[in-house]
C-alpha cells in the first residue's frame, strides 16, 4: 500500500495544522493542572487524571506526523513544552499577587495551581524525551513493511515506546526515594497502554478530517 507524501506547511493547510496544534497545545496545558487529582481505577488502583489528557495529546502529535511530517511534529513538542512553561509562570504570579479581602480561596488555588519543583522537573522531561521519541518511534515503524501501510500500528506503537520511557524518567525524577518505582511504573504504565489502545482509532478520525478539511479548502 502507497503512502501519501507529507503535507507542505502552506496556506492552504495552516488552518488544518492550527486547529490540531491548538488541540495538542490545550491537552498539554491542562495536563499541568489535571495531576493534581487521582481518579479511581479497577482493581483498587489509581493513576493521575493527567493521564486521560496527555495520553490524548500523543493522539494529536501522532496525527500531525501523519499529515505534515517530523519536522512539523518536532515543533508542535517543543511550542508545547513552551506553552507549560509560559501557564505555570502565570500560575505562580495569580498565586502571589495579594488576594482580595472578599477571596477566600488562596489556599486551594494554591494546592491546585501552584508547582511542586521535583513534579515539574519530572513531567518537563518526560514530556521532551517521552514525545520527541513518540515522533522518533512514529517514522522509524513507518519505514517498516507493516508500519508503512498501517497508520495505528506505527501510531500506537511509537505511543507505547515513548510512553515507557516517558513514565519511567517521571516517577523517577518525581517519587525516588519516596515510594517503590518498579511498581509505580508497571501500574501508571499499564494505564497508559490501556488508554492508548482505545484512542488508536481517533488517530483515524483526526487525519481523515485533516485531509479532507485541506482538501475543501483547495490547493
Amino acid at each position: 500500500m502507497t503512502q501519501a507524501a507529507p503535507v507542505a506547511l502552506t496556506d492552504r493547510n495552516l488552518r488544518v495544522f492550527v486547529v490540531l496544534l491548538t488541540i495538542h497545545t490545550s491537552l498539554v496545558i491542562a495536563s499541568n493542572v489535571a495531576g493534581s487529582k487521582l481518579i479511581a481505577l479497577p482493581l483498587e488502583l489509581a493513576a493521575s487524571a493527567t493521564v486521560i489528557s496527555y495520553m490524548l495529546s500523543f493522539v494529536l502529535l501522532g496525527s500531525i506526523a501523519e499529515l505534515f511530517g517530523r519536522a512539523q511534529a518536532r515543533l508542535v513538542v517543543n511550542l508545547g513544552l513552551g506553552a507549560m512553561a509560559l501557564s505555570v509562570t502565570f500560575f505562580e504570579l495569580a498565586i502571589h499577587l495579594p488576594a482580595a479581602p472578599v477571596w477566600t480561596h488562596q489556599p486551594e488555588f494554591e494546592h491546585v495551581l501552584g508547582s511542586v519543583p521535583r513534579l515539574l522537573a519530572g513531567g518537563w522531561t518526560a514530556y521532551l524525551v517521552g514525545q520527541h521519541l513518540d515522533v522518533w518511534g512514529f517514522f522509524l515503524l513507518k519505514r517498516t513493511r507493516l508500519g508503512g501501510e498501517l497508520l495505528w500500528l506505527r501510531s500506537w506503537g511509537s505511543t507505547l515506546l515513548g510512553q515507557l520511557i516517558d513514565t519511567a524518567i517521571f516517577i523517577t525524577i518525581a517519587f525516588a526515594g519516596t515510594a517503590p518505582l518498579l511498581p509505580t511504573i508497571a501500574g501508571q504504565y499499564l494505564v497508559k497502554l490501556v488508554i492508548a489502545s482505545l484512542t488508536t482509532p481517533l488517530v483515524y478520525a483526526a487525519v481523515g478530517w485533516g485531509r479532507a478539511a485541506m482538501a475543501r479548502t483547495g490547493a
